[in-house]
């Protein structure tokens, strides 16, 4: 009797174990999934808080929900983001709430120069572009409609029937680099951009004018699972748009039902522990994959994910985590690498040169370019002595050699070689930093994944 009774105890120890195991798999594959949302509630809780969000206007284009915010200068040291900002745009950005009437975005015509208005729904999928290469730099009238929204759009209104009621945009304007009267113009550029509510379009006088539905106040969870359960309430409110079911399968399997707050306390003890560690480490697993997301190539650069994720979810995450927004591969290619071409991680007390055969520079439509931004640790622009965050084919006295080739000098002093300075992207002054290589606008050569090698030159340590 008591041999099979200690085989008993041990088979439920074991069982238990085992259950706790999957859960705790089921949790590291909901948090990915779920971790999008969070992050779209927190831009529309800060939008919420008065206070938080006058915090937040003096790094973020941040405003109040149907508002559009601005940020008037580009990026700098100074800043302190949320996410990875560029050093070649300017931003503006809105968080949308559609649920009582579509809210109506005029966009002028902006010929001279790239921008873009990139909208997002609230998993961070990117959703539709307005811009230099979608709508060939011409504006409008763009009507942004919730889902289940009836009625007829204004004549000279474009209708974009949203997947959710939230969604959000951002602005990007390219700006030429250490040029005032040249900021100062697309500063009045970035005015010209609206929101109006569709109850006050018909009279011109109220344009620019917006209403914000009743929000009501989200509940607030505590405790190991809390993650968990505020993914449960977001996911109800934004359903998965189809072709997701295998990952509301799972979510189901983790305790969320659509529709249903999340039950924590019907789950049993082994599922409970096994998602708790599953919302500890799920923090870490994004950790790694922000710091090595997207497609590696032979020369340690990483081709990152664009933005139209489908149901590559720990890349949307990753994207999301880091960027927030995430262009698309038509829009923009984005690359990243924390290594130098031997693969060894890159140093602030190390030199290195990144230099670019005449055919790898990488050709771009008109209005596109192409730059390269330094990194800190921490994903924010490295403070530094001549104020340059990023260099590239619109920095000022960029110079090439003869043969069309260009270097560029990657270090934390002022390269002492003849002519070098004018190339020079200071690095942090020691320990790790990161580069990210936009190409904005990029021609078809430069956007087939299976191509795009040839402009990904290694970079090379030169002490």
């Amino acid at each position: 009797m008591g041999s099979s009774s200690q085989q008993s105890s041990g088979t439920r120890v074991e069982d238990a174990r085992s259950e706790e195991q999957w859960a705790y798999s089921v949790g590291i594959q909901n948090y990915v999934f779920g971790l999008p949302l969070t992050i779209f509630e927190r831009e529309r809780a800060l939008r919420l808080n008065p206070i938080a969000l006058k915090r937040a206007q003096a790094y973020a284009p941040a405003a109040p929900i149907n508002q559009i915010g601005h940020m008037k200068t580009l990026a700098t040291a100074d800043d302190d983001m949320p996410y990875t900002p560029n050093n070649d745009t300017v931003y503006s950005g809105a968080l949308l709430e559609l649920r009582e009437e579509p809210i109506i975005l005029t966009a002028p015509d902006i010929m001279d120069r790239y921008w873009s208005v990139e909208v997002a729904d609230t998993y961070t999928n990117n959703v539709l572009y307005i811009g230099t290469r979608a709508t060939g730099g011409h504006g409008g009238h763009h009507a942004f409609v919730g889902p289940n929204w009836k009625g007829k759009l204004p004549t000279g209104v474009i209708e974009h029937r949203m997947p959710n009621d939230s969604v959000m945009f951002a602005i990007r304007i390219g700006v030429k680099p250490d040029d005032a009267d040249d900021l100062a113009k697309v500063n009045a550029q970035q005015e010209q951009f609206t929101t109006t509510a569709l109850s006050y379009w018909s009279d011109p006088a109220t344009h620019g004018q917006v209403t914000v539905p009743d929000l009501g106040t989200r509940p607030h969870y505590d405790g190991d699972l809390a993650f968990f359960q505020t993914v449960a309430d977001l996911a109800s409110e934004n359903p998965p748009a189809p072709g997701n079911e295998g990952a509301i399968e799972v979510l189901r399997r983790g305790g969320i039902t659509l529709g249903e707050p999340m039950d924590a306390d019907a789950l049993s003890e082994p599922t409970r522990k096994g998602l708790a560690q599953a919302a500890i480490d799920g923090p870490n697993v994004m950790n790694w994959k922000v710091k090595y997301r997207g497609t590696p190539y032979p020369t340690r650069w990483n081709n990152l994910q664009p933005g139209t994720y489908g149901v590559n979810y720990l890349d949307r995450a990753a994207g999301s985590l880091e960027g927030l927004f995430v262009h698309d591969r038509e829009e923009a290619e984005y690359f990243s690498t924390y290594e130098d071409g031997d693969a060894k991680l890159l140093d602030g007390s190390q030199k290195y040169v990144l230099h670019f055969d005449a055919d790898q520079i990488p050709p771009t439509l008109h209005n596109g370019f192409w730059s390269i931004t330094m990194y800190g640790a921490d994903f924010q622009l490295v403070d530094n002595p001549i104020n340059r965050y990023s260099i590239g084919d619109r920095t000022k006295d960029l110079a090439w050699n003869p043969d069309g080739s260009l270097d560029i000098y990657i270090q934390n002093e002022r390269p002492a070689a003849p002519g070098h300075a004018s190339n020079w992207l200071p690095s942090t002054q020691s320990g790790q930093f990161r580069l990210n290589y936009r190409v904005y606008l990029p021609t078809d050569d430069a956007k087939v994944p299976a191509l795009l090698g040839k402009y990904l030159p290694p970079i090379e340590k030169t002490s």
